[in-house]
């Protein structure tokens, strides 16, 4: 599936192998942790597992693309703040504020706070969508041209 490029940190070796155990949790984990240990080379795998049965493992996808620097992920995120489980609402404002740069906090122990916050997002992506660009060295998305690395 994945082939781990030299310098490749060894979290992503144990990240993939995590994302194809059974148990939706260890699946979700290692999923999300490809995000933070892989690079583009992990984009395509990490993507195998956005239509996952289970919705954790859907929601860890989102937050692994948007640490790889893939924009379509965040308004998915965006949406998952208004989500009823508190897990997945601390998952998306995690995303969000670590790769944004928006300035938008997200107190995912509240739901009413997340609400706010995804109206906050909706504005921020309606009017910086179009003007984003990733620079991958600071893993976090800004205006510009493409920065990519």
């Amino acid at each position: 599936m994945l082939q781990r490029k030299p310098g490749t940190p060894v979290g992503f070796d144990q990240a993939v192998a995590e994302s194809r155990q059974r148990d939706p949790g260890r699946r979700a984990s290692g999923v999300a942790n490809m995000g933070v240990y892989g690079g583009p080379e992990a984009v395509a795998g990490v993507k195998a597992f956005v239509e996952d049965e289970v919705e954790a493992v859907r929601v860890a996808a989102w937050f692994a693309l948007a640490l790889l620097g893939q924009a379509e992920a965040l308004p998915k995120l965006i949406d998952v703040l208004a989500h009823e489980k508190h897990e997945f609402r601390k998952r998306a404002a995690v995303a969000l504020q670590s790769t944004t740069g928006a300035g938008i906090t997200a107190d995912h122990e509240s739901a009413e706070n997340c609400a706010a916050a995804k109206k906050a997002y909706e504005g921020w992506w309606k009017a910086a969508s179009g003007k984003l660009a990733w620079d991958a060295k600071k893993k976090m998305f800004g205006e510009g041209a493409s920065k990519k690395k």
